[in-house]
Order: structure tokens, then C-alpha cells, then sequence
């Protein structure tokens, strides 16, 4: 993003609505052939996509910290990640509010267009460990989104630097890890990289359960089946060894 700057004024004294900026913003929300309920449809899965923005930047960040051996602050960027798909969850009740009937009017104009075709929610599987690279042929994305999403498919995952940190760490009995009996920092990784796949499985699940109180089990647009694929998904796991060894508690 540029920066807002005022040789008059100063960068020191720009006003809120500069910094946040509002005018921008505050315009990007188009209405829909006059449709009442377009302007809360399209800014919700817009304020949506700007939390799946944060989660990257965090999951990054994440990663780095893990690569650089500082857990402490791969941990603390992980509860914030948690924190905001706490969010997300709660955000889907809103949808929720939206009549059948008056969804259905907004989806006749949507065309092609569709949740199934968002970039950043495949980066965030991506680079959390979910990686599927058949999801760049079954979708239509701009130019610059693949090119996004195949660096994510390229870059190391948080699986991957999981797994390097392990074996630097003389990969030590991950149950013993996991009842706290050893390696502390390592203990706290493992339930801050849970607490995010929990978080992402609980807004897969509530997604698909609000998208079914919507439209049933009819054909989703964008090239998905619907309700169908997303209730597929909902087992989905991004660090599936870590649930494992719940079992062997």
C-alpha cells in the first residue's frame, strides 16, 4: 500500500480516515441491480477475505519464527491466528441473518462467481500444509492469484518447518511432548499449530451449515458442488500427526 503522505502537513498528522483510508474503502462495496441485502452480502466476504489477508501475514510470520527456532513468538503469532478464526466463526451468524429467498436474488446475479474461486483461502491451506495442486485446474483465478498460489505450493509449509524443527530437536517422543512431560516450547508449538487447524475446521464447519440453511443441497456456483463439496471438507486436518497422537495418550 502507498504511503499517505503530506508535504504540507506532515506523515505525523495524518487524520483516521487518511490512515485507515476511508474514502477507499468506504466505496468498494457494490450494489447488486438494487438488491437491498447486496451491500451487507458483498462487505461481509470482503471483510472475510481482508481477516484470511491477517492470517497470512501471521502464519508467515509464524513460519519464520519457527524456522529462526523462536517459539515463543511463532506461538504468540498462532494465538492471534486462533483469536481471529474465533472471529470468523462468530462473522458466519451474520450471514446467517440473510432470508432464503433474499439470497436467493443476490446468487441469480452472482454468475460465475463464487467463495470456491478465493485465492487466499487456498494460500492459507497451502501454507499451513494442505496443499493440492489440482485446485489450480479447477478454478477460474486472475493472472496474479495463481501466480500467488503457486509460490504457496512451492514455499515450505508450517508442516515443513515443523518437521525441520523436530529433527533439530533430535526428534524427541512427541506423546511425552504432548502430556507436557518434555521440551515446554516445543509442547506450547504443538497446541498453538491445533488451536489454528481447530479454529479453520470450526469455520469449514459452520460455513457449510450456514451455506446449507441457505440454498439446500442445489449446485454451488464457481464450480463446486455446493453443499456437498464443503461438508467434504469439514474433516480435513492440516496437521493430521498431531490429532494422531491424541490416541496414543
Amino acid at each position: 500500500m502507498p504511503a499517505i503522505v503530506d508535504t504540507e502537513r506532515g506523515v505525523g498528522s495524518r487524520t483516521y480516515g487518511e490512515v485507515l483510508r476511508l474514502d477507499e474503502l468506504l466505496t468498494m462495496q457494490e450494489d447488486i441491480a438494487e438488491i437491498p441485502d447486496t451491500r451487507f452480502f458483498i462487505t461481509v466476504h470482503q471483510i472475510t477475505e481482508l481477516w484470511f489477508m491477517v492470517i497470512l501475514h501471521e502464519l508467515e510470520h509464524s513460519r519464520a519464527a519457527i524456522a529462526a527456532d523462536d517459539i515463543p513468538q511463532a506461538c504468540y503469532r498462532l494465538r492471534r491466528v486462533a483469536r481471529i478464526e474465533d472471529v470468523l466463526v462468530t462473522q458466519v451468524s451474520a450471514i446467517e441473518s440473510l432470508s432464503p429467498g433474499g439470497f436467493a436474488v443476490i446468487r441469480e446475479r452472482l454468475a460465475a462467481s463464487s467463495g470456491f474461486q478465493s485465492a487466499q483461502f487456498r494460500e492459507v491451506e497451502f501454507l499451513s500444509g494442505l496443499k493440492d495442486p489440482r485446485y489450480l485446474e479447477l478454478v477460474d483465478v486472475t493472472a496474479v492469484e495463481r501466480r500467488r498460489l503457486e509460490r504457496r505450493l512451492a514455499e515450505p509449509s508450517l508442516v515443513d518447518e515443523f518437521e525441520a524443527l523436530f529433527a533439530r530437536r533430535g526428534r524427541p517422543d512427541l506423546v511425552a511432548v504432548t502430556r507436557g512431560e518434555t521440551d515446554p516450547e516445543l509442547f506450547a508449538l504443538v497446541e498453538g499449530l491445533l488451536d489454528h487447524d481447530a479454529g479453520f475446521a470450526r469455520w469449514r464447519a459452520v460455513h457449510a451449515l450456514m451455506v446449507e440453511r441457505l440454498i439446500g443441497y442445489k449446485p454451488g456456483t464457481g464450480g463446486s458442488a455446493g453443499v456437498a463439496y464443503l461438508k467434504s471438507t469439514t474433516d480435513k486436518r492440516f496437521f493430521p500427526k498431531l490429532w494422531q497422537i491424541r490416541s496414543s495418550l
